[in-house]
């Protein structure tokens, strides 16, 4: 088994996470990587950080921008310059265990699989965690044709993919944000072999100040995401098209009144802006009402604030000032405690 694995790890202004991350990648128990670190004209020393430690190991092969292009042009320059067997994501702050990418391959070769996920342990204010019930065993979905590929995981990083699973393939640089949810369809609808591992080998570090950055207007361009992965499945299986409507609408939804208005502006203008990013959900998931997937309690609370300004401008007024993505990590916490091993 001697497969080459190259790593891609988009870099912008990380400079404070980066060595840790770097240094998980070259620590690795599998030494034969193509380690390609891209900075997007970072503007603190995340490109001496590179330099420095490009010049102690040759397995890394470095990139640096001139202009910030943002993570989907930053990754597609990765992307075209893989020469190994497989494609492994990974964040700039985020870390993986010591033995990360010799489990994943054995158990790529073990299945013969194309596309191998696995879950994030989310690391929160020293607590460990994972978002889902952790698995007892691995789990061999198979192809598009078994829906419950659809449900499991959800990020691009911490996956092992076959090269030739993704040629031809790069991420959308329309979409600034939610890029990956869009590739990440893209790739379950192209495996052969999809198998998610029970093995917890990636670390997603949380910070609260990322946290609170990362809220904002900015997030309409979810419903943009979504609607191009509707499309993707317009010609698949009815239950298939349903069940991706549901996790779609949900996530828009939750994107919408957890994300989009927590922002400066001011009540009314939030109340507008509400107003607007749910009339475009409900034009996008046209079949909503009749979604038997889809929560009916979501279901209830999206229609009685669907063109009804007094209840969005009240629904906004009681939740302006409230933080939900703190209390949502400490009930995982409780619920979905995991201690590495």
């Amino acid at each position: 088994m001697n497969k080459k694995v190259s790593i891609i790890v988009p870099i912008y202004n990380a400079s404070k996470y980066l060595s840790r991350s770097i240094k998980s990648i070259l620590n690795q128990s599998y030494e034969n990587l193509e380690i390609i670190l891209i900075d997007d004209c970072s503007t603190d020393d995340s490109k001496e950080i590179i330099k420095k430690y490009a010049l102690k190991d040759t397995r890394i092969k470095p990139f640096y921008s001139e202009v910030n292009q943002g993570v989907s042009r930053t990754r597609n320059i990765g992307l075209r310059s893989v020469s190994g067997d497989y494609v492994f994501f990974m964040d700039a702050d985020d870390s993986i265990s010591k033995n990360a990418i010799e489990i994943m391959v054995k158990k790529a070769v073990k299945y013969d699989s194309d596309l191998l996920d696995s879950y994030h342990l989310i690391i929160y204010k020293n607590k460990t965690f994972l978002e889902h019930k952790p698995l007892k065993k691995d789990l061999v979905l198979g192809n598009k044709d078994n829906k419950d590929m659809i449900t499991k995981a959800s990020y691009v990083t911490g996956k092992l993919i076959d090269t030739k699973l993704i040629k031809g393939l790069s991420f959308n640089e329309e979409l600034r944000r939610y890029e990956d949810l869009v590739f990440e369809h893209e790739l379950k609808l192209r495996a052969n072999n999809y198998v998610l591992i029970k093995d917890v080998l990636y670390y997603y570090y949380q910070v609260d100040g990322s946290l609170i950055n990362s809220l904002g207007e900015k997030h309409k361009v979810y419903l943009d995401a979504a609607k191009i992965v509707l499309d993707l499945y317009k010609n698949e299986k009815k239950d298939h098209r349903l069940l991706i409507e549901s996790m779609l609408f949900t996530n828009a939804f939750l994107t919408g009144t957890t994300k989009v208005i927590k922002n400066d502006k001011s009540l009314e203008e939030n109340k507008e802006l509400l107003k607007e990013y749910l009339l475009e959900s409900s034009k996008i998931f046209k079949t909503y009402e009749e979604n038997k997937y889809i929560n009916g309690f979501i279901k209830r609370i999206f229609n009685k604030l669907l063109n009804n300004d007094k209840k969005l401008y009240g629904f906004i007024k009681k939740t302006k000032k409230k933080d939900f993505i703190k209390p949502y990590f400490t009930v995982l916490s409780l619920i979905y405690r995991y201690k590495v091993k």
